[in-house]
This record gives structure tokens, sequence and C-alpha cells, in this order.
């Protein structure tokens, strides 16, 4: 990677800590699958993993130098091995801290796709040391430019600040570490300390985010620290978007099992078959067979769907497996029982030889019913008013899903229109307008009322009746 590492050096520019910003910045690096969230309560628990944190503390210049005289015990990794093992850079490019927490918790986990120019740095650095590392991040232009094109446009003046923190015109230090998981163990990562911290695993069945918020609680009653904190988490519009094809697959099986029903549900509406003992001997449920047929009616007018009787030679269409185990067809008694007043109607010729299948005929359309009641009790062991439920509970589930995703969605849209706001430079504009004034001699009358001094009008006070005075006797 050829390029001129001291160019690179004085072009880093300050960021802020916005986790618009960082996610952002996460794309144009190339890593995909990944966005950074701004965590408010640190005992509110995080929903799904989380593959690090960042941390950015700010304090006042002179409590920084307060801060230097306290002996801190930090549990520093000196040796080579691990060290060398973790991706762990030295920061030698001033204002670059931002990308370095960034970076500290890509390379060390392997369940983000990293991309072309972060997988190179990565296998390029592989068993670096931390100063050799800090160089390549420094010498790697893609990303100095992707780290540019997030930040301000301010004035490139050399000023008196200490290496590597960005400081601000209040005289105010900002700083950004990471914390991540690595082989059962939580370290800090700060760029600007020579070697990782570790502060130990994290007990059995803890979550590493829990050993994380013990020491950052610590950390943070042990001063007068401002802070802000990032978690780098999945992209949740991914999440959502899974989520919602696997709610619209399900209410998609609920609805061909409510439709069969319906396909089902005549030839038990022209004979009262609804409480016959073959119906009670073959339901999955002592109620299921009633419960069918009082109201898949309904679950037909609620779907639109035609009611219409099942030729006798038709066979009935696949079971779902996702609503009902697989399960033989019962064999039906030879014998046919007496049906009470049969419907005369023209039926094909009777098959003997195989009474169990319909698609072989029936000797009357009593049997064709009874057929048709045995596979309905056996293809559908939830009644119809227990399926309308679950229909009802996977919409709301889609309903909810489908909003949470568009929410998503405008906010990573918001993200994009923050970050032109922030990026864009303003100068032009000013220059031609204050040059559009001169043109039209206002300029300087604007200039004039601003210059002289301005009587300072004082709040008009209420006015009070004077009461008058008692008259003094003689």
């Amino acid at each position: 990677m050829p390029v001129d590492l001291n160019r690179l050096a004085d072009g880093w520019l300050e960021l802020e800590s916005d986790p618009g910003l960082f996610t952002l910045l996460l794309e144009d690096f190339g890593v995909k699958g990944v966005q950074v969230d701004e965590i408010y309560d640190l005992q509110k628990s995080i929903e799904g993993p989380v593959y690090g944190f960042i941390f950015l503390f700010k304090w006042i210049e002179e409590r920084r130098s307060r801060r230097k005289v306290v002996v801190q015990e930090e549990k520093f990794v000196e040796k080579e091995e691990i060290v060398n093992s973790i991706f762990f850079a030295h920061q030698i490019v001033p204002n670059s801290c931002a990308t370095h927490s960034l970076l500290s918790i890509l390379l060390n986990c392997s369940k983000i796709y990293l991309g072309s120019t972060l997988t190179r740095l990565k296998e390029y650095t592989k068993n670096m040391d931390p100063e050799s590392k800090g160089y390549a991040i420094g010498n790697t232009p893609e990303l100095a430019r992707a780290h540019n094109t997030h930040a301000k446009p301010e004035p490139r003046q050399p000023q008196e600040k200490p290496h590597g923190v960005p400081m601000g015109r209040t005289m105010e230090a900002f700083h950004f570490v990471s914390y991540v998981p690595i082989d059962g163990r939580l370290y800090e990562l700060d760029g600007l300390k020579p070697f990782p911290i570790d502060h130990g695993p994290w007990q059995s069945g803890q979550d590493w985010t829990d050993k994380f918020r013990m020491v950052i609680t610590e950390r943070l009653g042990g001063g007068d620290i401002r802070f802000n904190l990032m978690a780098v988490v999945p992209d949740r519009r991914q999440a959502y978007e899974q989520k919602l094809r696997t709610l619209k697959t399900n209410r998609g099986i609920v609805l061909e099992a409510l439709q069969q029903m319906v396909r089902d549900q005549p030839a038990l509406d022209g004979h009262n078959y609804a409480k016959s003992p073959l119906m009670e001997a073959h339901s999955p449920a002592p109620s299921s067979g009633s419960s069918s047929t009082d109201t898949a009616s309904e679950a037909g007018s609620a779907f639109n769907s035609p009611v219409r009787a099942s030729p006798p030679g038709a066979s009935p269409p696949p079971q779902p497996a996702a609503l009902s185990p697989q399960q033989p067809q019962p064999q039906l008694q030879s014998q046919p029982q007496p049906q009470p007043q049969p419907q005369p109607q023209p039926q094909p010729q009777p098959q003997p030889q195989q009474p169990q299948q319909q698609s072989s005929g029936a000797t009357s359309s009593g049997e064709i019913d009874r057929l048709v009641v045995v596979r309905l009790g056996e293809e559908h062991p939830f009644a119809p008013h227990d399926l309308l439920a679950l229909l009802k509970t996977v919409e709301a589930e889609i309903n909810a899903c489908e909003s949470a995703l568009k929410d998503e969605v405008d906010k990573r849209r918001k993200y994009v229109v923050d970050d032109c706001r922030r990026t864009h430079n303003y100068d032009q504009f000013i220059c031609t307008f204050l040059s559009m004034l001169a043109e039209q001699g206002k300029l300087a009358d604007l200039v004039e009322q601003q210059l002289q001094p301005k009587r300072r009008l004082l709040p008009k006070q209420p006015d009070r009746k004077r009461r008058p005075k008692p008259k003094r006797r003689r």
C-alpha cells in the first residue's frame, strides 16, 4: 500500500460521537450487516447479540492533568504472543481514534462480513506488533478517505494539543475506547495505551455484556466523567426482514388450512353428521368435531372463499406440514351405517374393492360424507376458531414487524440527511450571500446597525394603583 504517510496523517479530521455517523462509516468501510446504536441506560438489557462497545469519554484539561497523578492498577497483557494475536493497534495518526475503536471491534470478531478493504488489512497485519498495525491503519487510503467523508469541514491550522487526542474549542479532550470479548475474556483496547487491558472472564451462565456493565459502572463511579456509549450490533433491518418472511410463510400455511376446511365443509352442511359416532371416534379432541361444523362457515366468510362441494373423484389437497403430523388413513368399516334421509344425487357406480379411498368412488352420498368427516378431523387437529385466533396473532405480529422495519428504514434515511448537513461546506453560500447584499447596498447598513450600541430596554413593570395616603389627625 504505497501511500505518503505524512500526507494522510495531516489530513485525518475529528469525528463526532454519533451512532448514525458510525453506521454510515461502517458502510463506507465495506462492512455489511452491522450497525451502531447508542446506549442510554446501562441497566437495560440489549436485545440480540452485541459485537462490542465503544466508550467515548471526555474531561476538561485540568481534570485530565489531575487524573494523571492518580495511580491506577491496570492489568496489561504484555505477553507478545497474546498481544500480536489480538488486533490491537497503537494510534499513530491524530484524530483517528474513532476509526481505531471500530476496527478494534470488527477485526476481532469472526461473525462479521468485513468486505475487501478490511479483510486485506486483517490478513496483512496478522501477527504484527501494535505499532506496526497502527502504521498500517494510517497508511490505508481507503480508511482515511472514508473517515474524512463524515467529518465537519474545518480550517486546517496547526494546533497544540496532545498527540492522538481530539480537542475542541472548550479545551475538552475526547477519546474512544473499545470493549471486546475475546476467547472468553473481556478486553479494553485503547490505542493510546501500550498494551490491551484484560478485565478477566465472565462467570458461567453470564453474558459478557453483564461483565462489561460491571466494569464500566465501576469506572464511571470513580470520577466525574461525561461519556457516551455505543454498541456495535447486527443490522436490525435484516433481522426484521427475515422475521417478516417467516411470519408471512406461517400466515400462508394457516390460510391454506382454513381454506381446505371451507372446501370440505359443504358436505357437512347438507347432512347431520356433526354429532355422528364416526366423527366422535376419529376426532383428535373431544370438542373438535362440534366446533368444526359450527364455525367453518364463519371461516369461509372471513376469507371470502366460495363454498363448493368436492367432487367424488377428487383427492384432498396435501396437508400443511407445520400444522399437523402425518397420520395413516384409517380403515373404514365395510358395513355402511344407515344414514338419515340421504339427498338423491347422481353418483357413480360403487366400487367395493377399496372403500377406504375416496378416489375409487363410493356406494352412496353418505359414505362420501363420512370420508370427508374423517379426513377433516385427521388433517386439521386445530378447530377453526383456533386457526382464526392463530391467524389473528400472526397478523398482529406481521403489522408490528412491518412497523419496526419502517422505523429502521426511516432512521437510516435520517442518518444520511444529518450526515449531509454535517459535512456540507456552507462557506460558498455565505460568501455569495454577503456579496449580493453588498451589491444591493444593504451590507453596510446591516454592519452599522450591529456595531451601534443597543439601548438596554428595561422590562415594563405592571401598573400599581396608588393607595391614598391616610389623613393625619390633628
